[in-house]
């Protein structure tokens, strides 16, 4: 009898955590940031011209938007089921189509650890990306976590690598160094909206017209 009570709690414990996983939720909202610039052998007010000060990323469990703004604006809107990307420059409604399974970088080393910092209330903790061309250092938090359909496959820009080491941790603050520059952004706001938000502003049906 004993024996048949063990496995029914074995039984029990595992079905607890197969439905606390099928319940997880994950992120839908907005997150928007602000980027500054320094360099050492540009111009940094004609960086702070020519590239976005701002950035307004825009989540829901399937599919992703990010939006650049400054001197020109720059909106990229991903399909997590169809790991494309469509891109827009202003609002011109003239679309370009990229695949996101094509990795466009490749990473050297990986480094997670540990940071007291707090931003927007949230704790966070420092990954670092060594990549080929460029190094990037992001401070997520593991409160809140974007969902994996929007990461996973999403080689181009290393996008798998950072969300599957992150376990999908929202960034909150990041510090990209490229050989002339270094571009920094850090979280000014975060709205978390009901289940039901949808991130991309276009219809879904312009992925099949324009990735042909």
């Amino acid at each position: 009898m004993r024996y048949t009570d063990f496995l029914i709690s074995l039984l029990l414990l595992f079905y607890a955590g197969c439905v606390k996983k099928g319940k997880e939720k994950y992120f839908t909202g907005t997150v928007q940031y602000t980027y500054t610039y320094i360099s050492d052998s540009l111009n940094t007010d004609s960086l702070k011209r020519l590239r976005p000060a701002n950035g307004y990323f825009r989540y829901d469990t399937g599919n992703y938007q990010s939006r650049f703004t400054g001197a020109d604006t720059f909106t990229f809107y991903y399909s997590g089921n169809l790991n494309k990307c469509l891109s827009e420059p202003g609002s011109s409604k003239k679309y370009e189509c990229e695949d996101y399974s094509i990795m466009s970088d490749s990473v050297l080393f990986v480094k997670d650890y540990a940071t007291e910092e707090e931003i927007l209330g949230y704790s966070c903790r420092i990954l670092e990306l060594q990549k080929k061309n460029s190094w990037v250092k992001y401070y997520y938090t593991t409160d809140i976590k974007i969902a994996p359909v929007t990461y996973k496959n999403h080689k181009a820009y290393n996008w798998d690598v950072y969300g599957t080491k992150a376990g999908g941790g929202l960034i909150l603050k990041m510090e990209h160094r490229f050989s002339k520059f270094v571009m920094s952004g850090v979280a000014v706001n975060l709205s978390i909206e009901k289940g039901d938000f949808k991130a991309l502003e276009i219809e879904e049906s312009l992925f099949s017209e324009i990735c042909k």
